[in-house]
């Protein structure tokens, strides 16, 4: 115990113990040094814009930005051009570290598919909601066949042929649906429903539902400015609303602009263009 009281005491410890601190000290100075060097710490880079961008540009586009991409997912977007960035995170503008790994998000070369669903024995209303739901549309005009089944779905056909349930299709796809009407056809008497107020969309998808067909579409000859069909709405309808009629009778409709035509309004074809 003494010996060890007396080594505590003398020089030889304090040189030893000092030497230790010391490589310590440049041991974390290393250390420290080189995780500033793996981390570019301090140094930062603004993240451009990929936005819009091809996906065979990218590679050129990133040349010299001290940056990576990584393109994790692609998206269906029918309004934007094919293999084109989106979205990206972080965003532009962003300040990042030199290095860091931009992630993309482009829209698809080609559709998703989806299995076709069975529509036959379904009614036109199921059909349609059926369609929707996997991202298929209802094409036009809907054909109509006398089949003692009044209403359903006798037939679903695509460019022009039977498509079986669960064939991979593109979602989008338009699928063309034939109607049962009676066994004698026309037999079944529908109401003609109130389209007043409603959009060109919507005005299509009211009649679908009722098993009727779209006639005439009649732009407001009244309207000032420039007719915009695709904010239109429905201010009159022949025949009227509340009218009795066959299945698939062709139901006209004017669409204008102007909201002030719908105050006085009146679905007949007696009212004043």
């Amino acid at each position: 115990m003494k010996d060890l009281v007396a080594f505590l005491k003398s020089k030889s410890f304090y040189k030893n113990l000092g030497i230790a601190i010391l490589a310590l000290l440049v041991l974390f100075w290393i250390v420290f040094k080189a995780l500033e060097i793996y981390t570019y710490h301090g140094k930062t880079v603004s993240v451009p814009s990929f936005n819009g961008l091809k996906i065979n540009a990218l590679d050129e586009y990133i040349k010299g930005k001290q940056l990576k991409y990584l393109v994790i997912d692609s998206i269906y977007d029918t309004k934007s051009d094919k293999g084109v960035v989106i979205k990206q995170e972080p965003e532009a503008g962003s300040s990042v570290k030199e290095g860091r790994t931009i992630y993309l998000y482009i829209t698809s070369v080609l559709p998703p598919r989806v299995s076709m669903p069975r529509l036959e024995d379904h009614s036109l209303r199921q059909a349609i909601a059926m369609l929707e739901s996997y991202g298929l549309k209802l094409a036009k005009p809907i054909k109509r066949k006398p089949d003692v089944c009044n209403g359903c779905v006798l037939n679903q056909e695509f460019k022009g042929k039977h498509i079986a349930d669960g064939t991979p299709i593109e979602r989008g796809s338009e699928i063309t649906l034939t109607i049962g009407e009676g066994r004698n056809g026309g037999g079944e008497v529908v109401t003609v429903p109130n389209l007043i107020g409603l959009n060109q969309k919507e005005a299509v998808a009211r009649l679908t539902e009722n098993n009727l067909s779209e006639g005439a579409l009649i732009p407001d000859s009244k309207q000032k400015g420039k007719f915009d069909v695709d904010k239109a709405i429905v201010y009159r309808q022949n025949p009227a609303s509340g009218t009795e009629t066959n299945a698939g009778t062709s139901i006209d409709y004017y669409l204008t602009n102007d909201k002030s035509r719908l105050k006085n309004s009146r679905d007949t074809t007696n009212s004043g263009n």
